[in-house]
């Protein structure tokens, strides 16, 4: 395997057939694929499934990545674990001048900055391998919830009561700390 991905498939033992390979999605490589999200790995590792097949110097990827995975309830903070089956299409064209071949004219410098609605499920491949872990990382990124729930009847964070909040060894969430202390200088000026 090559030091530049996880997910990385040597193009040279592609043709139009293709080829089916599976990998292992590790809970490692998803921390650090959703390093600065909310949503983290949960449970045993995921999987990654999909049929390679090379046209011409064109790669055509379909695939499932199935994971665990778990995010905080956007009303109380509380676990919602998800189970995403993301389907992943993408037809990679090769990045550099060279690659192209006869015919072909590869994109100027290599890279779109700015990809056309018609070429949305398009992108490139640099060097004999196709590297898919971006490709990974986006399909999860993009089937996740927007405002996930641990349930559609979840009120969400609650306070305490008096009674409750005066108890010894009461536990109250730090977040909610400054709104206590804005009620209690609302109470002491009245």
């Amino acid at each position: 395997m090559s030091s530049r991905g996880t997910f990385v498939y040597p193009i040279h033992d592609l043709d139009a057939a293709g080829r089916d390979v599976e990998f292992v999605v590790t809970a490692s490589w998803l921390r650090g694929a959703l390093e600065g999200c909310e949503m983290q790995p949960a449970g045993p590792n995921g999987h990654f499934a999909a049929h390679l097949a090379k046209t011409g110097n064109d790669v055509l990827v379909q695939g499932q990545v199935d994971a665990t995975l778990v995010i905080p309830c956007a009303r109380c903070l509380g676990p919602v674990e998800l189970r995403p089956h993301v389907e992943l299409t993408i037809l990679l064209h090769p990045a550099s001048p060279e690659a192209a071949g006869p015919g072909r004219k590869a994109r100027p410098g290599g890279v779109d900055h700015e990809i056309p609605p018609d070429e949305a499920d398009t992108d490139t491949y640099d060097g004999d391998e196709v590297v898919l872990d971006r490709f990974v990382r986006e399909a999860i990124l993009l089937e996740s919830p927007t405002f996930p729930l641990c349930s559609e009847a979840c009120e969400g964070i609650r306070p305490a009561s008096e009674a409750a909040s005066s108890q010894k060894g009461a536990v109250t969430d730090p977040r909610l700390l400054p709104l206590l202390e804005l009620a209690k200088r609302r109470e002491w000026k009245e």
